[in-house]
């Protein structure tokens, strides 16, 4: 048993699956992973890559609060043994370092296609925005240092959420 997080969204593998309050409506069975510190933003994305038409072989929400239960590393693991999972997405948030591993993870052994999105491009220092991780305090955890390191990673960073679906098949077609 694992505990994917407090404060998530939970997990749901289309067509097989589902733990927690994923809509599971708006998901499609399909090759692409998604792991998500944004319960809300997964389901924006989720529903962006079905219309697109990336269906999603399992969507996690680890949650973004400061105690985690797994990290992106542990999914991306997962995802990287799964034969069925040919790209992920990677939602992330302003706060801590779970995306900066994250890139150095991919970077050093991460063979499949990754997007992300970093959430809180705009907020202030020493603000909490949503919940108790996502707060930029000590000039740690910027959204602009974190897609530093994923673009650095090779990964595509999509800045504008609502272009997020067309990313992703653009991104997945080349591979």
């Amino acid at each position: 048993m694992r505990l994917i997080g407090p404060n998530c969204p939970g997990i749901i593998s289309p067509g097989k699956t589902k733990v927690g309050i994923m809509p599971g409506h708006i998901h499609r069975p399909g090759s692409i992973g998604v792991i998500s510190r944004s319960g809300t933003l997964t389901y924006e994305v989720v529903d962006q890559l079905t219309r697109a038409g990336l269906a999603q072989s399992t969507c996690i929400g680890i949650g973004g609060d400061s105690i985690i239960g797994t990290s992106f590393i542990d999914h991306l693991r997962r995802f990287k043994a799964d034969p069925e999972t040919t790209g992920v997405v990677i939602i992330g948030e302003i706060g801590g370092s779970a995306e900066e591993e994250a890139a150095e993870y991919v970077s050093r052994e991460f063979p499949k296609p990754v997007l992300a999105f970093v959430a809180g491009q705009t907020a202030p220092p020493d603000k909490r925005m949503g919940h108790a991780g996502a707060i930029i305090s000590g000039g740690k955890g910027k959204a602009e240092d974190k897609i530093k390191a994923l673009e650095s990673a090779g990964i595509t960073v999509v800045r504008n959420l609502g272009r997020f679906g067309e990313a992703a098949v653009a991104v997945m077609k080349k591979a």
